[in-house]
């Protein structure tokens, strides 16, 4: 991490909360790196107490009072400052950096935060990491531009649920049947609610079957006794 932007993008990975998360001006850096790291390679930055930031790299027309050596007044008034301003700046460096799609996918977690699409899909979504809640966004604004389509749902099957398979029933056009090879837990069951209400339209009717395979006539895998189940 050389930038105040990589710093504030891998904080969100790791989900630090804002508040938790808190900027200072570093006593010794380099005058080639922004964010000066306790060594080169840092990753984690829950091991940090405080990340500590070069603050004349970008912005020394911003702190060059504030943070002068002469400076002592007031110490607690200006460590409060110098993280605020520079939250704001980090805020401002991923957003100057997103593309419109990213954008909006902010704007539909914003949304999601705020109970737009109910309380239980805002817990819901709490389930899935950060990457997860990439595809979930990603797969929310195709369905946006193109309309609510059985494909979007199983794309969402094979990038979120492991050992998935989506199929439509030969004897109901309206009937779809997901296999999902482990066991049934309730965060499974929360997650999969949440797939469905979000990329299953009416009138298509999800069935779910955990860790047997259902039996199908003619695949032999599939009708192994003790090791099906039955539909």
């Amino acid at each position: 991490m050389n930038y105040l932007w990589e710093a504030s993008l891998r904080a969100a990975e790791q989900e630090i909360p804002p508040d938790q998360l808190r900027y200072t001006m570093a006593d010794r850096f380099s005058g080639y790196m922004e964010v000066s790291n306790p060594y080169l390679n840092q990753e984690d930055l829950k091991e940090l107490p405080m990340v500590e930031v070069n603050l004349y790299y970008r912005f020394y027309h911003i702190f060059k009072d504030l943070c002068h050596p002469e400076q002592k007044e007031f110490p607690q008034l200006t460590r409060e400052l110098i993280n605020l301003t520079v939250h704001e700046l980090a805020g401002n460096d991923v957003l100057s950096g997103m593309s419109r799609k990213e954008y909006y996918k902010e704007l539909l977690y914003q949304d999601f935060q705020d109970g737009a699409f109910g309380e239980d899909a805002r817990k819901e979504l709490g389930l899935f990491n950060r990457e997860e809640r990439e595809v979930i966004l990603s797969g929310l604004l195709r369905q946006y531009e193109t309309g609510s389509s059985l494909d979007i749902f199983k794309d969402m099957m094979e990038d979120l649920v492991d050992e998935s398979i989506v199929y439509q029933s030969n004897d109901s056009f309206y009937e779809i049947l997901v296999f999902i090879g482990q066991k049934e837990t309730e965060l499974m069951r929360e997650k999969m609610d949440l797939l469905i209400r979000l990329f299953v339209e009416l009138p298509y009717h999800v069935e779910l079957y955990y860790e047997h395979h259902f039996g199908i006539m003619g695949v032999d895998c599939t009708m192994e006794l003790d090791d099906m189940t039955l539909c």
